[in-house]
């Protein structure tokens, strides 16, 4: 279970957040949402212990995340707005390049199939730096296919820049995740329920 108690964030005089409490536990899933700057993707980086809040704390399975980072880290898949890719790879390469680093050893078989499957199959041995935003953002996405050992997903504005296709796509592997038995947390200006399950936060 991912734990938040008297969570508060501030960036200067501008207190983007404070006295959060919620959790999410398996088989569950929680939207964040909110105007621009009012703290999501901080929010999204004190949940992956990427920042340090002000206040408060979050816990993952009742240890602190902080304290015990290292153990929480492997439990974790965080995507947020930048592609990590390198551009000058393509995207085969860029994954099997990542996906070592999050415990992972696909065979260069089971990437080309996930590209494949993501509608990348004519540009996954394009440089990155040649393909489109949408393209960049599903090579990403893609490593999805191979988290599902990692039961917290952590995704900033995940569905920016896909088509339609690309939506149904994710939405269908995030519904797996969660049925599965894993956590997710996502932000999203979708005006549609594209996870109608979802618990909502709203900041403002």
């Amino acid at each position: 279970m991912l734990e938040v108690k008297n969570l508060g964030f501030s960036r200067g005089r501008n207190v983007l957040f404070e006295a959060l409490n919620f959790s999410v536990v398996s088989n569950s899933a929680m939207r964040v949402t909110g105007s621009n700057g009012s703290g999501k993707t901080t929010l999204l980086r004190l949940l992956a212990g990427l920042s340090r809040p002000d206040q408060g704390m979050v816990y993952w399975g009742g240890e602190s995340v902080i304290k015990n980072y290292s153990d929480f880290v492997k439990s974790i898949n965080f995507i947020g707005h930048d592609d990590g890719l390198k551009k000058q790879l393509t995207a085969a390469e860029n994954l099997r390049l990542m996906l070592p680093l999050l415990g992972v050893s696909p065979s260069n078989q089971e990437v080309d199939s996930a590209l494949d499957a993501a509608g990348l199959e004519y540009v996954k041995n394009r440089p990155v730096m040649h393909m489109s935003a949408g393209q960049k953002r599903r090579v990403t996405l893609t490593r999805l296919d191979f988290m599902s050992h990692r039961a917290l997903w952590i995704l900033d504005e995940p569905f920016t820049s896909l088509d339609v296709a690309a939506i149904s796509s994710l939405v269908e592997k995030l519904k797996n995740h969660i049925e599965s038995g894993g956590l997710l947390v996502f932000t999203t200006h979708q005006s549609f329920d594209v996870i109608p399950q979802a618990t909502s936060l709203v900041l403002d």
